[in-house]
């Protein structure tokens, strides 16, 4: 499945909930929380089975308020690539 439409089911399940009843800024807590949760779970040598699924949870939230802006990941994500690509290592050794 593509992001953009990942990003889609994902928006109309999240609505299908009642969920989308916030702002912008209160949806991007949300975010940084469950990056929180992300980091709960490899605060030990190694990350616990849990890890990828937090780190789903973040990638989820973040395409419902793409896909909720109007935003298009994918195209976005392509951009940024190039754009990094482009900077290179910025000085910092690789």
């Amino acid at each position: 499945m593509r992001i953009n439409d990942t990003a889609k089911k994902n928006y109309e399940w999240v609505e299908e909930m009642g969920w989308h009843n916030k702002t912008t800024l209160e949806a991007l807590a949300l975010v940084a929380s469950e990056v929180g949760e992300a980091i709960n779970e490899c605060r030990n040598e190694k990350p616990t089975d849990a890890f990828g699924e937090e780190l789903a949870d973040i990638i989820l939230r973040v395409l419902d308020i793409a896909h909720w802006q109007g935003i298009d990941m994918e195209q976005e994500i392509t951009k940024k690539m190039m754009i990094n690509e482009q900077r290179g290592t910025r000085g910092r050794e690789k």
